[in-house]
């Protein structure tokens, strides 16, 4: 087989030889650190989706009782018109 062979030649070989055949510890470093960023932004994004789940959840459960909540705009708390008492 020519993994055993591999080890063997492996085994035999000088630090420096072995050090070559594998990419630097710095290597692995930059790598894990681009993996724990990711991974951070994928959980704040999970985190915000839940969110959104949560609030059409609420939504939707409140629109199947009958009791959509009320929107305040600024528009509604103004009187329509330029409506004078006399």
């Amino acid at each position: 087989m020519k993994t055993r062979q591999s080890r063997t030649k492996l085994e035999t070989s000088s630090p420096e030889a072995v050090e070559s055949n594998f990419p630097s510890a710095r290597y692995f470093q930059v790598h894990f650190e681009y993996l724990h960023e990711t991974i951070s932004e994928l959980k704040q994004q999970v985190n915000q989706a839940n969110q959104q789940i949560a609030e059409l959840q609420r939504q939707l459960q409140a629109h199947s009782l009958g009791e959509m909540p009320t929107v305040n705009y600024v528009g509604d708390t103004k009187p329509a018109g330029n409506l004078r008492r006399s």
